[in-house]
């Protein structure tokens, strides 16, 4: 569906702006299918270091298994690196030691991870959702509207299916799939392949079983 509205999508401000959705500098080289969904400066602004921050751990879980992700990270993250010592010394706090096991339990060895921020992470993850919806429905989640996001390595299996949901695909960057019913709507997206998040609107999002 195409935006016809001016309003801001994140605050429902006037719009001077766009925004892209998902962030543009998640990518080393720009999809021709990228969207831009109208924003107002400020919002566009507020949203810059931690999209940058994101950006960085993003880049960092899909290194090893996504082509793409070591370009981002060896091209626009060494420069953040580079211009930034504050996200430098941000990041260099979150490393923690992680034990590699298998399946069985058997220890394998120690690695280092990467603690992230997670209220840092779910502003970034909203602020996608929120533009998803925009382009495809027209209008802002309502702010009393329910919406609840998950990283789906916390979903139980078999809880909720997007098989069937209609798929957006722009490259081992990012896609994602999304369903809009009367009940509310559902929105699956995937970072390089290797880090995907789950959020639920509505009914869907109020009925969803809490553990």
């Amino acid at each position: 569906m195409h935006n016809v509205a001016k309003d801001c999508y994140l605050c429902g401000k006037p719009a001077d702006t766009t925004d892209h959705i998902p962030p543009r500098g998640l990518f080393s080289v720009v999809p021709q299918n990228i969207f831009t969904v109208p924003a107002c400066r400020k919002c566009n602004a507020d949203a810059s270091k931690d999209e940058e921050y994101m950006r960085t751990t993003l880049a960092a879980f899909g290194y090893w298994t996504c082509a793409e992700a070591r370009q981002v990270w060896d091209g626009a993250v060494r420069r953040s690196f580079a211009r930034r010592q504050a996200l430098r010394v941000q990041l260099s706090r979150g490393v923690r030691t992680v034990e590699v096991r298998t399946p069985q339990g058997q220890l394998l060895g120690k690695l280092p991870g990467l603690e992230v921020d997670g209220t840092r992470a779910l502003r970034v993850m909203r602020k996608i959702v929120r533009g998803i919806y925009y382009h495809e429905q027209g209008q802002r989640i309502a702010d009393d509207q329910e919406l609840v996001l998950f990283r789906m390595a916390e979903v139980p299996p078999g809880t909720v299916g997007t098989a069937g949901w209609r798929e957006h695909d722009m490259g081992p960057v990012f896609r994602y799939r999304s369903t809009h019913e009367a009940c509310g709507s559902g929105i699956w997206f995937e970072f390089y392949r290797c880090e995907a998040w789950l959020a639920l609107t509505g009914e869907l999002a109020r009925n969803y079983p809490r553990s």
